[in-house]
């Protein structure tokens, strides 16, 4: 494609070379420039594209896109923009042919939940027939294979690449996970989504935003009509048990469709939960009093918001009554979110769940499913280098719910672990409560020692990840594997 039509609606100066060029590809790291490539100069939290400019051109890069001087000692088109990060939206859209346009794209944001309703409403589209890529923090997919990112939400290069290639193999929709960062840094920009889901909102990356209302306000630009032409989108479907949705709900422009378990009036609502350890069922009321029995063998109230929000996603999306009680019911569980590893003596569920809200979600269902005179022991950490303010409350919550609490090491990445187990404990009342088992591994083997018959053993925090960081270093850690390696050895799996 010519430079010309990849810079097409930005304002730029070519200070060197011409537009009427051919580009082969668009790249934001310099080690992964190939012959003819775009460059784009990104400035980053810890570094600068800038400073790798001839890195790229040595690489192949035949443009660079900069938005300040910098010298480079080869032949090269250079052209500046005032942003970068916010022009690489537009390129990529450019480039692709936007790709998201041809897709019918729905946007899942909150705080919990979001992976969950993904997975649901992807099983939903499968079952209708309808071929659907998706991205979400466990896993992702194209029709027919797997692919990985780095990040939840992946960068505009890679969402429009991933679009065009899910056209490229059938798909006709899409549904991504859309977090507040990506929001914040323009990474969704000019996609032309169909639709959003809104789950919930509770503390979480205040290192990031600062404040609540700061967080609030990056989710709340999916469903501001200011925003509108940044991101596309018809329909919105809001959870309206939850504060922030509400306010979603009178102020957004798009179609409404509201769920609640609390609220009759809600278009749809959930009435007759019935809850075990082998999963949920309830009547899905709609706002004529029609009603549908679903059937999930996914657990908890919570589950009960996600299955909502991805009917009334699919309800949007054309898709009937009868193939969404089928996906609802085909879909067994989600890696790392309230998963069941189950024996003949107890249960061990391990979950993702790293905010105070999503600890007392997955606590207080769990507590719900013990049988009379069962316990429930908890074994939870907190990352480094992120909200210390949720430490405490966190300790708070198990506390509140956990017969027993074991405080380990979740991802000190730059902290120390110890540091961290203290400012969790701060949480607690009574020191018989819990036990500091800095080591993960340990902490867990210690809880399946305790664990007797009809206990659950709650593992929170890591979920779906597969590692651990520390200064400097990443290490192989599974909670999933640790668990069945220990209940092997112990001979109770």
């Amino acid at each position: 494609m010519k430079l010309k039509h990849v810079l097409e609606g930005l304002e730029y100066r070519i200070l060197e070379g011409d537009s009427d060029m051919d580009i082969s590809d668009l790249a934001i790291n310099s080690k992964k420039v190939s012959s003819n490539n775009l460059f784009i100069a990104i400035e980053g939290f810890s570094d600068d594209g800038h400073r790798f400019l001839a890195e790229a051109v040595r690489g192949g890069a035949a443009a660079v896109l900069i938005q300040k001087e910098a010298p480079i000692d080869h032949k090269v088109t250079k052209v500046m923009v005032k942003n970068t990060r916010r022009s690489l939206a537009a390129i990529s859209k450019n480039f692709f042919g936007f790709p998201s346009k041809k897709l019918k794209v729905t946007g899942v944001t909150g705080t919990n939940g979001k992976t969950t309703s993904c997975f649901l409403l992807n099983s939903i589209l499968n079952e209708a027939g309808i071929p659907n890529s998706l991205i979400t923090t466990v896993k992702s997919y194209l029709p027919g294979k797997e692919v990985k990112f780095d990040r939840t939400t992946p960068d505009p290069i890679e969402l429009n690449r991933f679009f065009s290639d899910s056209l490229s193999l059938g798909a006709r929709s899409a549904t991504m996970e859309v977090s507040s960062h990506s929001i914040d840094l323009g990474r969704v920009d000019l996609l032309d989504f169909e639709g959003f889901v809104f789950t919930n909102l509770s503390q979480d990356h205040l290192d990031y935003h600062k404040d609540m209302e700061s967080y609030f306000e990056a989710k709340r630009k999916l469903f501001t009509e200011a925003d509108r032409r940044l991101f596309g989108g018809r329909f919105a479907v809001i959870n309206i048990d939850d504060y922030y949705g509400k306010i979603i709900l009178d102020t957004t422009d798009l179609d409404t469709t509201s769920f609640s378990i609390n609220d009759p009036n809600a278009d749809l609502c959930a009435e007759n939960i019935k809850s075990s350890i082998k999963g949920i069922e309830f009547d899905l009321c709609f706002k004529d009093r029609k009603k549908i029995r679903l059937i999930s063998p996914l657990c908890g109230r919570f589950n009960v918001y996600n299955i909502l929000g991805a009917v009334g996603a699919a309800l949007n999306l054309g898709v009937s009554c009868r193939h969404i009680v089928k996906g609802i019911g085909s879909l067994k569980g989600v890696p790392g979110r309230f998963e069941k590893i189950a024996n003949e003596k107890f249960t061990v569920i391990v979950d993702y769940a790293h905010t105070p809200d999503g600890l007392e979600n997955v606590l207080s269902t769990a507590k719900e499913l013990l049988p009379s005179g069962a316990r429930l022991i908890t074994v939870f950490g907190c990352g480094g280098d992120r909200d210390r303010k949720k430490r405490k409350m966190m300790g708070m919550v198990s506390s509140n719910y956990s017969s027993f609490s074991i405080i380990t090491s979740d991802n000190p990445r730059s902290e120390d672990p110890l540091a961290i187990i203290d400012m969790i404990s701060n949480g607690f009342k009574e020191k018989d409560l819990f036990k500091k088992i800095p080591d993960r591994k340990k902490a867990i083997e210690h809880a399946i020692s305790l664990a007797k018959k009809d206990d659950i053993v709650m593992i929170a925090g890591k979920g779906h990840e597969d590692y651990q960081e520390f200064k400097g270093r990443r290490i192989h850690f599974s909670d999933q594997e640790t668990v069945r390696e220990i209940l092997n050895s112990y001979g109770k799996n």
